[in-house]
């Protein structure tokens, strides 16, 4: 199934982005072909392709309309159709007031502790 998606998505971005989407107009380039076909009976497709991708001054000028849409006919600059859309997030700040008390605990003031020995304790050892 990874496959199938991961091919499914190669291929759309090959035909949306590169040359690889002339592919779809193939169809255009057949019908005309069969139109040069019914006109003059000996036309072969090499012929067909070599009047219309070589040679333009041996062509009739009446469809016009119809060369424009045959595959590799017109240049288009694919970069610019290159984009992304980025999804929007949104960032909520609120501001903290943080007081301070100024007694936190109940009952507990530093004057009551001021032994020698408490602020001795926690010295490194000496030797």
């Amino acid at each position: 199934m990874k496959r199938t998606i991961a091919i499914f998505f190669l291929f759309t971005f090959l035909s949306a982005n590169t040359a690889f989407g002339e592919v779809w107009k193939l169809p255009v380039l057949l019908q005309h072909y069969w139109e040069h076909t019914k006109n003059e009976n000996n036309i072969t497709l090499l012929e067909f392709l070599i009047i219309h991708y070589s040679d333009r001054s041996n062509h009739s000028a009446n469809s016009t309309h119809h060369h424009k849409n045959l595959p590799f006919k017109s240049a288009v600059l694919q970069a610019g159709q290159i984009f992304t859309i980025a999804p929007t997030s949104t960032i909520a700040f609120s501001k903290v007031i943080h007081q301070e008390d100024k007694n936190p605990l109940p009952g507990y003031q530093q004057n009551n502790y001021t032994n020698n020995y408490l602020s001795q304790i926690w010295q490194p050892p000496r030797i």
